[in-house]
């Protein structure tokens, strides 16, 4: 009798070292897979620092796959970072060839206005129409330099206190002659205060809002910038009297590609807001947009007036 307690005993002492020894090799197992979906995610996975005589056919089939995926998303990436640098090259060494086929366009018509007689007139409209197709040409090559720059994510500003004019000198400088040809008035206030911001991206982000104002906004309309301080932002309004904006749409301007059905036979490629936002968000900002239907638009760049802490 007490033989056969001792036997039931050792059995069952048996059944849990079994129990153990199988659960801790489970437990082992999944920290195993674990750490090898871990580093796979954090890009730290290495397929040589694994010995393979120790896995288990689940750990072998795992560790395959992610060997795999690792290989072909590093392959990818290669492929994907070597077209964003044809194309950025591309993009840039044909901004000068246009540039001057529009200048010198523009002096061939200007020669032909002197000479009023009826093959100048003849030449003169084929003339406009290569400055017009040299003007579509560079619209192109500047929507692929922006989209460029979002897709190899080189908005890394520099930010620091100074004063907000330059942007406003730089948007009127860039845009005045654009709202002369659709007889518009561009107002741009002046304004004296200071801000953190990178100046250089910030006159990007304010150009793309500034440029979308003309572009919707009719003929003979009016476009103001002003300038408000309030306690934590200056803010850049950009106002114009164009279309206006659908409330069912306004969440989704500033999303790359996105344009409205009501602007389709305008030129865009539905970028120059999705960057506006991401240079201010990277900087410590953001855009805020107030709008009505046949009313127009309010377009608000809001710039720190101190620098964030980043502790």
């Amino acid at each position: 009798m007490e033989m056969s307690i001792i036997l039931a005993v050792v059995f069952l002492l048996l059944c849990l070292c079994v129990i153990v020894y199988f659960m801790r090799r489970e437990h082992q197992l999944l920290g195993r897979i674990q750490k090898m979906l871990d580093d796979a995610v954090e890009g730290k996975f290495k397929d040589d620092c694994l010995d393979e005589s120790k896995m288990s056919m689940i750990e072998n089939s795992m560790w395959r796959y992610i060997c795999d995926n690792c290989t072909a998303y590093k392959k990818l990436s290669e492929e994907k970072e070597q077209l964003q640098e044809l194309v950025s090259n591309i993009a840039h060494q044909t901004v000068i060839p246009i540039s001057n086929i529009m200048l010198y366009s523009r002096l061939i018509e200007e020669e032909i206005d002197l000479h009023k007689d009826g093959l100048g007139l003849e030449i003169k409209e084929e003339i406009t129409a290569v400055r017009e197709e040299a003007e579509e040409l560079d619209f192109l090559v500047e929507a692929l330099v922006k989209l460029s720059r979002m897709e190899t994510g080189i908005i890394h500003v520099n930010v620091q206190k100074q004063k907000i004019s330059p942007i406003l000198a730089a948007v009127q400088k860039q845009f005045m002659a654009k709202a002369f040809e659709k007889n518009q008035r561009l107002i741009v206030e002046d304004a004296d205060e200071t801000a953190v911001f990178d100046l250089k991206w910030s006159i990007e982000a304010a150009a793309n809002v500034v440029d979308n104002a003309i572009k919707y906004t009719p003929y003979g309309g009016e476009i103001r910038v002003s300038v408000t301080v309030y306690t934590f932002f200056v803010c850049i309004h950009v106002t114009d009297c164009g279309i206006g904006i659908e409330e069912t749409e306004q969440a989704g301007i500033f999303t790359r590609f996105y344009r409205s059905p009501k602007v389709n036979e305008e030129k865009g490629v539905g970028i120059g807001l999705y960057l506006a936002r991401e240079v201010m968000n990277a900087q410590g900002g953001y855009i805020k947009l107030k709008s009505k239907v046949n009313e127009g638009s309010t377009f608000s760049l809001f710039f720190p007036r101190e620098k964030i802490s980043q502790k």
